[in-house]
């Protein structure tokens, strides 16, 4: 299970860094995917399989079970707190089938800092895993333009 990454959101950012983890990866590792994009995890799937097993989940709660090391990427501070938060599907779901004390908890995602210390602090009362807030961003050139009226 240690050797196990489960990656929850392939999206825009997320669907390349799912990929270089799944090339670097230990052959007979599996990397687990979670992404409510069905044509994403079938490209996924497709592309990088030939790396090492790949496990469609349905929920994060089955990332954190079968899983020593679970990254998140999502674009949402509420996408966010599902992952890890919902009672039913989240990662703190899992606690009380799996010890999830070892487990790696990485979140990528880029948001506000008062839902990554919400979502770190319940983890954390909660016994679930070690949390760590990792963002990323991509830097776009900034080109403004000023649109006026003229005066007559």
């Amino acid at each position: 299970m240690e050797d196990n990454i489960a990656f929850i959101g392939i999206g825009a950012m997320g669907y390349g860094m799912a990929a270089n983890l799944r090339k670097k990866m230990p052959q007979e590792a599996t990397l687990y995917v979670n992404d409510p994009n069905a044509r994403a995890r079938k490209r996924f799937v497709s592309e990088f399989s030939n790396h090492g097993p790949i496990e469609i989940l349905g929920t994060a709660k089955e990332a954190a079970e079968k899983a020593g090391t679970v990254l998140s990427m999502v674009p949402w501070p509420d996408d966010v707190r599902k992952i890890y938060l919902d009672p039913g599907t989240g990662v703190i779901a899992a606690s009380s089938t799996t010890d999830l004390k070892s487990t790696l908890l990485v979140d990528s995602s880029t948001i506000d800092p008062a839902t990554t210390r919400e979502v770190g602090e319940k983890l954390m009362k909660a016994g679930v895993g070690t949390y760590i807030d990792a963002p990323v961003s991509v830097r776009y050139k900034l080109n403004i333009h000023l649109l006026t009226k003229p005066y007559d």
